[in-house]
């Protein structure tokens, strides 16, 4: 059942694409390296063969890659698997959501039949994330899922911060979704995925879709201490990562001139988009910090749903951020594409949102 995620093009255009171009979904606006063709094209025949149980080499891959132990590692069917995994795995009676927030967090506590405490950040402080131990107060809460940068908003909190809060809390478990790590700058002043070996109540969630630009191929992997990770497995479903999936993970996360062309890439484009965007009089963006722009519609008379349709209309999609817990109808997140198409989106929301204004 469609759940009013990015990138539904087909469900918004009643089972059409119709050349729309997509802003909704936050993915490499470069795509997959291109060796991941050429590798999942001689690898094919592998389908003839069911996918390695545990994914033993991309494992393996993913420890290099990050510095930790392949013990330390699940690899999952995308980065949702493994977020309904971990309360079914861990059974917590309550937990703790920082809204807004990527909607799969509360779902996959729910599912689990997890009492679920959705904790809304301040619109005054532009819903950065602040701890405060009264969050904690209630001492039945058993897991905190929070998400760096957070979806859709795009605010960071510092590694230090989250550290420091999760030591003060050992009772309850602490699930961090770096998703979107990989697009931001410095992110070793965020990720907290070297801590997992010291700290025993906290796992990192990490898409390998989003950056290396291949989302239908669902895959992504969490880190965590040893003694988690085998709990976790005991409750995994076996082969649920195919056979091209790991192929194209293990292609991608070593070709690091493909990574850095696509940092700099994001970089350039993040800071243009931005930019231009502030210049639309109306919209006030967010400041960024991955490949996606948070941004509130300024004026009376349009709502992020009615401008979703304008938009939609002239052929592009964005992310209208209605249906996220603490928001209103004020609000919508797009991402960074090209030089070209971000300088279409730009042109296009002018003329829409003068419109709008010439009609008030």
């Amino acid at each position: 059942m469609f759940k009013g995620h990015g990138g539904n093009i087909k469900n918004i255009t009643n089972g059409k694409n119709n050349g729309i171009l997509d802003f909704s979904a936050s993915i490499n606006p470069l795509g997959y390296p291109e060796n991941v063709r050429k590798a999942l094209l001689e690898s094919f025949d592998n389908v003839l063969h069911y996918p390695d149980i545990d994914c033993s080499s991309l494992r393996k891959c993913i420890a290099r890659k990050i510095g930790r132990s392949s013990d330390e590692i699940i690899v999952g069917n995308g980065s949702t698997e493994l977020f309904y995994l971990i309360p079914r795995a861990l059974q917590p009676n309550k937990g703790i959501v920082f809204q807004p927030t990527f909607s799969e967090f509360a779902e996959a506590l729910k599912c689990s039949h997890a009492e679920v405490i959705n904790n809304v950040l301040r619109e005054e402080d532009d819903f950065h994330f602040k701890y405060n131990e009264n969050h904690f107060k209630d001492k039945k809460i058993e897991m905190a899922f929070l998400c760096n940068p957070n979806n859709p908003t795009g605010q960071l909190v510092e590694k230090s911060i989250i550290v420091d809060m999760i030591k003060q809390h050992p009772d309850v478990m602490f699930v961090v979704d770096e998703a979107f790590i990989d697009f931001v700058g410095e992110p070793e002043r965020y990720s907290v995925i070297n801590h997992v070996d010291k700290i025993s109540n906290l796992i990192v969630v990490r898409s390998l879709t989003k950056f290396y630009g291949f989302p239908g191929l669902r895959i992504g992997y969490l880190a965590a201490n040893v003694n988690l990770v085998k709990k976790m497995m005991e409750y995994k479903e076996p082969w649920s990562v195919n056979t091209l999936a790991q192929f194209a993970a293990m292609i991608s996360l070593e070709d690091n001139a493909f990574i850095s062309k696509s940092r700099k890439f994001i970089s350039t484009e993040r800071t243009y988009l931005f930019s231009e965007l502030a210049n639309i009089k109306g919209l006030s963006p967010y400041k960024p910090t991955a490949n996606y722009i948070f941004i509130k519609i300024e004026m009376a008379g349009i709502t992020s749903s009615l401008l979703h349709k304008q938009l939609l209309e002239k052929g592009i999609a964005i992310r209208d951020c209605s249906n996220f817990i603490g928001l209103g109808d004020k609000y919508f997140r797009v991402a960074v594409r090209t030089r070209e198409e971000n300088i279409k989106l730009v042109k296009t929301l002018k003329i829409t949102t003068q419109s709008v204004q010439s009609m008030i």
